[in-house]
């Protein structure tokens, strides 16, 4: 509503005249490789990037490259974070003028506010789900675009053009660069674009502080299944709709649950149910005690990894952590894992390369681990303090092809800030089943 009162009021608006609009191919401008010498965070320091004009050009030209692949993807419910983005910098844009030319001022206002508007009827027609309706307000999102582009010298859209197209790790916001990398801290491929605002606007401002909390039918038993709902929520207690969750590794919401003494370790993925920000899981625990749950999400329109964290509630006394030692040897379910390190010793803030190598009991490569969550296998680890936890993928390319089977040896990087012994559990999938494999590792200060 409020961006369609700013275009209403800029429509007329006396300075407003009759636009010819040149349509143009937004994805074609963005071609540029990323720049060198990238900055921490969501917003570059680099030179060409400080300015004014670079800045707010860019966050434009992002939102419209995000609403493109929201279309082509028909994933229209997502499109309401691009508008909440805009409605963050609009605002600020409207008071900076000085953007552009006095002489252009009172024009780029009301071709702002078109652009706004014309979000603003994409955002409608992807909450009514009209596919058709999406496409075609899209190309008059892009012809608005191009008019306020205009507005702007040839340096300033060819310096945005290139700040735009950068990517970062969600786990590890530090890491930038091409769309192509891997983070080498945690494998992961860097597909979060790096978000680029206006100037005058902090990014504290956009980052999502997330309250996890569950309500239980009855306090835990071991060996009973327990039906529970999670419950997510921002920080003015909101609730984190399914439209608002970035799909990551398949899943839009993972649970990772293990009980206080580090050994019974569950994967589950709830499901929606019809009051909004809840969702419904089912597991059966093994041991005695209240459990802790990490939700490991992604939420619009930053998508930066975050874990909120939970518990379930139970009658019983939990066992303690008592076994913190060295253990990178498994047997589970006739299968041999070794987990083979690049160095003896692990240090905190230092990456290192671990194999994961899976033998049979004769000791022959075992190569028929089927793809899960989109990789042939996946590692959490929880640290013993019971609250820092670390989930790494292997190395290359998401798996997509189902009838795909991986092994004998998978490559990850083993990367923590914390010191101290960490449970480990390994997650593959064998003849359609989950099984979880246990090892043990301390990370040395």
């Amino acid at each position: 509503m409020f961006l369609r009162i700013l275009a209403s009021l800029a429509m007329t608006s006396p300075f407003r005249k009759p636009i010819a609009l040149v349509v143009l191919s937004f994805g074609c401008l963005l071609h540029c490789d990323a720049g060198e010498g990238e900055a921490r965070g969501n917003i570059s320091s680099n030179t060409f990037e400080s300015t004014t004009q670079v800045r707010s050009l860019s966050a434009l030209a992002q939102i419209v490259y995000q609403l493109q692949q929201r279309v082509a993807a028909k994933d229209l419910a997502s499109i309401h974070g691009e508008d909440e983005i805009l409605g963050i910098c609009l605002n600020p844009m409207m008071q900076r003028t000085d953007v552009v030319s006095y002489a252009q001022r009172e024009q780029f206002k009301s071709d702002l506010a078109t652009f706004a508007e014309r979000v603003s009827d994409l955002h409608a027609a992807g909450d009514l789900g009209q596919q058709a309706t999406a496409e075609r307000e899209l190309g008059r999102v892009i012809e608005s675009f191009e008019r306020v582009k205009s507005h702007f010298p040839d340096w300033t859209v060819t310096a945005a053009l290139k700040s735009t197209n950068r990517f970062t790790c969600p786990m590890h916001p530090d890491i930038v660069g091409d769309r192509t990398n891997f983070c080498p801290k945690c494998g992961m491929e860097l597909d979060q674009l790096v978000r680029v605002l206006p100037p005058d606007w902090e990014t504290d401002s956009l980052q999502q502080v997330i309250h996890a909390s569950i309500k239980e039918e009855s306090p835990l038993i071991a060996g009973k299944a327990c039906s529970a709902v999670l419950r997510l929520a921002r920080a003015n207690g909101g609730p984190i709709l399914t439209s608002d969750l970035i799909e990551t590794h398949t899943q839009r919401i993972h649970l990772l649950i293990v009980d206080q003494s580090l050994t019974d370790y569950h994967h589950e993925h709830p499901v929606p149910t019809k009051i909004p920000g809840e969702y419904a899981f089912t597991f059966t625990p093994r041991k005695p005690g209240s459990y802790r749950v990490w939700a490991d999400v992604r939420v619009q329109p930053l998508g930066l990894q975050e874990y909120a964290i939970a518990d379930i509630a139970a009658n019983t006394a939990p066992e303690p952590l008592r076994d913190r030692a060295t253990s990178l040897k498994a047997g589970v379910g006739g299968l041999n894992y070794d987990i083979v390190l690049a160095r003896p010793n692990i240090r905190v803030g230092v990456p290192t390369t671990a194999r994961l190598r899976i033998t049979s009991v004769d000791g022959k490569p075992f190569a028929q681990l089927e793809p899960i969550m989109g990789a042939f296998a996946h590692i959490a680890g929880f640290s013993e303090d019971y609250k820092t936890v670390l989930h790494m993928h292997p190395n290359g390319r998401a798996i997509s092809d189902p009838g795909a089977r991986g092994g004998p040896e998978l490559e990850f990087q083993v990367y923590s800030l914390k010191p101290g012994f960490y449970r480990l559990f390994a997650q593959v999938q064998i003849d359609g089943r989950s099984q979880f494999v246990p090892f043990g590792i301390n990370f040395l200060p």
